[in-house]
């Protein structure tokens, strides 16, 4: 039973710096994978260098429509297991990923951090570069950021963006 209806975005973990890899041989077997990068700038003693490193390390999304292509996956070199949350497969939904390709456009202002879950008020960037972009207001140090949080892998994306391109939505 294969009907294309229902594709899902689900999070394969990976061996540790095999992100790559592991997506390379997802795409050469035709499965859509998903795998932000953000430019990281290493400084050495006679040069600085933007070096791309993964947005979540350990961490690659693909996009499964089967239960076929769910273990298709899952035997790609490097994949060792999805992620789980409240005891089933994780599912990011697509409003999530669509948020961190509009992110990763501004890849200057972009953080990454460890989280609990943050609180604060839904807001969408109603113009802008980032526009369209949705997440939770948090402050941080007078600076406005929006934050994505992706409950699966306990990550929040968090974007500067001035305040005036704020739109609080509301309460549903």
């Amino acid at each position: 039973m294969n009907h294309h209806g229902y594709r899902r975005w689900l999070v394969l973990y990976t061996r540790p710096r095999w992100e790559r890899k592991t997506a390379q041989f997802l795409r050469e077997q035709h499965i859509e994978v998903f795998f932000p990068m953000r430019e990281e700038i290493h400084v050495w003693s006679d040069r600085k260098k933007a070096v791309a490193v993964p947005l979540f390390p350990g961490y690659i999304f693909v996009r499964i429509g089967s239960e076929r292509e769910r273990l298709k996956a899952l035997a790609a070199d490097g994949a060792m297991k999805y992620v789980h949350f409240g005891g089933a497969i994780a599912v990011v939904r697509d409003e999530i990923i669509e948020n961190v390709r509009l992110a990763i456009t501004r890849p200057r202002d972009i953080r990454v951090e460890k989280t609990p879950l943050c609180l604060g008020q839904e807001v969408r960037v109603r113009r802008g570069p980032l526009q369209g972009l949705t997440g939770i207001l948090v402050e941080y140090r007078g600076h406005t950021r929006v934050a994505i949080t992706i409950e699966a892998i306990s990550q929040t994306l968090s974007i500067e963006v001035p305040v005036s391109d704020l739109v609080q939505l509301t309460a549903a």
